[in-house]
């Protein structure tokens, strides 16, 4: 059963022609982490506020667990709707300590019960040694601890993060995401948190709605989105695709390339699409493999983890079409002549534009 449930909820500013949130529906599970992914000003930040009420939605509805939050005729107060938030500067009083900044949001608590509650959120963030401490005086990281642990001391039944890694240092993102999900994991926390880096998706998110001018592209696990999007935006957004057109009749493409196999039979009529091919999938081979490409050499860019190579597939109509391959040391081609070697299983197949 959902937790929170979003339906078509929608949002357009004073002197804007364009929605910035269009028929948002998001669907969350108690104890899921869920991520809004998208360029700036694709409306994600917009849908966090209108969920947390500080922005009012033209139409639609929000609900929590069976509380109706938002709807026509309905507008739940920010304070009473249940939802916490930690904002993208975090938003720490500087004059106040972290003991007194999260203790800020635990004012409707009795005395004891806040005493308590303070001390269980110190030692949760690992912060019980800077209690005393101003903003000021913390690390980044630090002070994204305190403003995790005053968003959830009053125990919201879900937390909201805007951008919660854009003021980290490169160097500490990737310990501070860990950081993250193993304390939202350890608290059953139900999270919904905005962000523009796919790193922060994979390494933190169980589920992902890519966004783009107001609307949900598609949603599911950062995996399917990678290794099946929709469109070749959400294809190129998680990393480099090759995108390539094609005719699709049974189970043969026709291509630049040639004929590729497909592992999917098209059970209708010939129609065009585009094929996604991850820089991974292709591989250095032989002439005689299976699925192979002639190719050319075109450069070679050294990327740390691997090496980027650019190939040109050899024939007539294909010096166009460009390939990108993700080489590991390994596999780096000694010659500028050569071929690639497909896995079949690796094309994704998607509807070209019109094509439906």
């Amino acid at each position: 059963m959902n937790l929170l449930r979003t339906e078509g909820l929608s949002k357009t500013y004073a002197g804007s022609k364009q929605p910035a949130l269009h028929d948002f529906s998001l669907q969350v599970e108690k104890g899921e982490i869920v991520a809004l992914l998208g360029e700036s000003g694709c409306g994600k930040t917009t849908a966090l506020r209108v969920m947390a009420g500080f922005e009012r939605a033209d139409s639609g509805t929000l609900h929590l667990q069976q509380r109706q939050l938002i709807g026509p005729g309905v507008f739940t107060d920010p304070a009473a709707r249940g939802i916490g938030i930690v904002f993208q500067d975090y938003a720490l009083f500087p004059h106040k300590t972290a003991a007194q900044n999260i203790a800020y949001g635990l004012q409707k608590f009795a005395a004891k019960e806040r005493k308590q509650r303070l001390n269980e959120m110190l030692d949760l963030v690992e912060l019980s040694a800077y209690a005393q401490s101003y903003p000021h005086q913390l690390s980044g990281g630090q002070q994204q601890r305190v403003a995790l642990a005053r968003a959830m001391a009053p125990q919201p039944d879900v937390l909201l993060l805007d951008e919660p890694f854009s003021n980290i240092d490169t160097v500490k993102k990737n310990h501070l995401r860990e950081e993250l999900h193993a304390l939202l994991k350890k608290t059953g926390t139900t999270a919904i948190f905005v962000t523009h880096d796919t790193r922060d998706v994979m390494a933190i998110a169980d589920r992902v709605a890519v966004m783009r001018k107001g609307q949900i592209l598609q949603t599911g696990t950062p995996r399917e989105l990678y290794e099946k999007p929709r469109v070749p935006y959400l294809a190129r957004f998680f990393g480099n695709s090759n995108i390539i057109p094609a005719r699709w009749k049974a189970n043969q493409l026709s291509t630049p390339l040639g004929i590729l196999p497909s592992q999917t039979t098209n059970p209708g009529a010939v129609r065009d699409v585009l094929l996604s091919i991850r820089p991974t999938a292709l591989k250095p081979g032989s002439a005689d493999a299976a699925v192979n490409i002639a190719v050319k050499l075109r450069q070679q860019r050294f990327m740390g983890e691997h090496q980027e190579a650019e190939f040109l597939p050899i024939g007539p109509e294909n010096n166009a079409l460009p390939l990108l391959v993700h080489l590991t040391e390994n596999e780096i081609l000694r010659t500028d002549i050569g071929h690639l070697h497909l896995d079949p299983g690796a094309i994704h197949i998607m509807d070209a534009p019109g094509s439906k």
